[in-house]
């Protein structure tokens, strides 16, 4: 399958991800200014227009394959 994302749409997919635990101190997340934001759990991206969409796409299978782990 193949899908095309404008730049809006790639980063709407990760921000609808977040790292496990094991994947906090991974240099992509940390560049992409990954935060566990409270008690909660609640996290959050404040860097993501940092960067490229190929490392945005990166970002993206590492949130996503993290929790199968």
């Amino acid at each position: 399958m193949k899908v095309e994302l404008e730049r809006t749409e790639l980063e709407a997919l990760v921000k609808g991800k977040s790292p496990y635990y094991n994947e906090f101190d991974n240099p992509l997340v940390k560049k992409a200014g990954h935060r566990y934001s409270d008690q909660y759990g609640r996290t959050d991206w404040s860097s993501l227009g940092d960067l490229t969409d190929k490392e945005l796409y990166e970002l993206y299978i590492i949130c996503k394959n993290s929790w199968d782990k």
